[in-house]
């Protein structure tokens, strides 16, 4: 299969490389090498740097590039969308589109009211959004979840708990599932909700509180949610009521493809070689060991094969295909491979250097590479991680039975 870009959008890459030289400093803080589980992920200073960036996209109309024209986009083509998610993604830049999961859901299964309501406020970068899915018994089998949602008039009133909400005190809008019949099958009887969050003050709404979760680093990177008594208009019904998990589970198919996942451990693995090419130990440059330099040119490799299945992932999409068990390998291949391969090369590399983490004046590349060498080791959870993505190349891929 011939996965080169046409020259027009090649040419495109290079102007997006020039907007970054130009526009996008990271300052230090690393946000974006490992999805939500990077180490400033939830640094006040960081997201503000971000949202900057994110404008200056809005600005120029990249940041909804993809979208409809009728919804401000212009229908770009998959070539030129997988280029800018690419170089956004090498620079370890901010994913710089609106979340993939809930624009899906409201553009694919809300209503007219609800894409006013929505659409022109995230072309903007106006809301952000949480998910509501995980609960504490209600993980990967997230079709077990028992947060309740009671018909009352024009309302649904939700009582629950949820879990591993990242990045949620930020966050002014919530999309959540609910159980709203709990009689039915329990993949069905399930309705998807826009909930909003916090007032236009910025204050948590009636019923919503949240407990803090922290990381081994103490950062408060996750939240639990618990809503008593909620009350939220059925006009924010996404969907169908009662076959929410039919809206949900279509778009995360495109959420867990992880078409920039490979360009964003490239980016790394490149930053890595820069970082070394002026690292001695013993008064020797750690490139010059040969079993140093087998390592990373096998890394190297891994990134490639990850990079190949991102393209044929994006080949599907270009075609109108929906890559079900091509896209779970993608994003199962990028999870493996932070978790297993690429950290965890770079740890070794660097020895008991790697033990001197982030702020420590004497680590290599800031303390960055052991950091994420402990952070990449829950790359098994979030999103269901690589058990979840394994269990969909099984029975989507290979007809295994559940």
């Amino acid at each position: 299969m011939d996965f080169n870009l046409s020259s027009k959008d090649e040419g495109f890459r290079q102007e997006v490389r020039q907007f970054l030289r130009d526009n996008w400093d990271t300052k230090g803080y690393d946000s974006h090498s490992i999805n939500v589980r990077s180490y400033d992920f939830a640094t006040p200073e960081a997201r503000d740097i971000d949202n900057e960036l994110i404008q200056k996209l809005v600005d120029k109309g990249w940041y909804t590039m993809h979208w409809p024209e009728q919804w401000g986009g212009e229908d770009a083509s998959f070539g030129k969308q997988f280029v800018y998610m690419e170089e956004l993604a090498y620079a370890n830049a901010p994913i710089g589109h609106p979340p993939t999961n809930v624009t899906g859901a409201i553009m694919l299964h809300g209503t007219e009211w609800l894409k006013e309501q929505f659409l022109p406020q995230m072309a903007t970068n106006s809301i952000d959004w949480a998910q509501g899915y995980s609960e504490p018994n209600a993980g990967t089998d997230l079709a077990s979840l028992q947060t309740r949602a009671v018909e009352d008039g024009d309302d649904f009133v939700i009582t629950g708990q949820k879990i591993w909400s990242s990045g949620s005190h930020f966050s002014n809008w919530y999309h959540i599932l609910a159980r709203s019949d709990p009689d039915a099958p329990k993949h069905r009887g399930i309705t998807y909700f826009a909930m909003q969050f916090k007032d236009d003050e910025g204050n948590m709404m009636p019923g919503i509180t949240l407990r803090p979760l922290y990381d081994y680093f103490g950062s408060r990177r996750w939240n639990e949610v618990f809503m008593d008594e909620v009350r939220v208009p059925k006009k924010y019904v996404i969907g169908e009521v009662n076959r929410g998990w039919y809206a949900a589970m279509t778009v995360l198919n495109f959420e867990r493809t992880s078409v920039d996942g490979a360009a964003r451990h490239i980016g790394s693995f490149d930053r890595f070689i820069e970082m070394a090419r002026k690292l001695k130990m013993n008064g020797v440059n750690v490139l010059e060991d040969p079993v140093t330099k087998s390592k990373l040119a096998d890394l190297r490799v891994v990134l490639e094969v990850d990079r190949m299945l991102a393209y044929r992932v994006a080949a599907m999409q270009a075609a109108g295909e929906i890559p079900q068990y091509e896209g779970a390998m993608s994003g199962w291949r990028v999870l493996h491979t932070s978790k297993y391969w690429m950290w965890n090369t770079f740890a070794k590399i660097l020895g008991p250097y790697a033990a001197l983490l982030k702020g420590e004046r004497r680590a290599p590349g800031d303390g960055m590479y052991g950091t994420n060498y402990m952070l990449s080791q829950n790359e098994s959870g979030g999103g269901g991680g690589i058990a979840l993505g394994a269990n969909i190349i099984a029975q989507r891929g290979l007809g295994l039975p559940r």
